[in-house]
């Protein structure tokens, strides 16, 4: 199955890239994406990472789908 993860923040920079797809088996969790990224990129700060999935958050561990979009992203402050 084919996923699309956006980036921002740190995060894009990080990468380089605003987004990027990726060829999963199916079944794969959130969390596991998140494993292959953080070691392709490594990723320092993770328990600050924020994770949307078609833009809504969601628990890690929330098994993907063909076509889903997830979005990876510094948490947000307001005032």
């Amino acid at each position: 199955m084919k996923v699309i993860v956006k980036y921002f923040a740190i995060y894009k920079e990080t990468t380089g890239v605003p987004e990027e797809a990726f060829e999963l088996d199916r079944g794969k969790s959130i969390n596991e994406l998140l494993s292959i990224i953080i070691k392709k990129y490594n990723f320092k700060d993770q328990d600050s990472m924020v994770v949307s999935l078609n833009h809504d958050y969601i628990k890690t561990d929330v098994k993907l789908k063909d076509g889903d979009e997830v979005a990876i992203m510094m948490p947000t402050s307001g005032g």
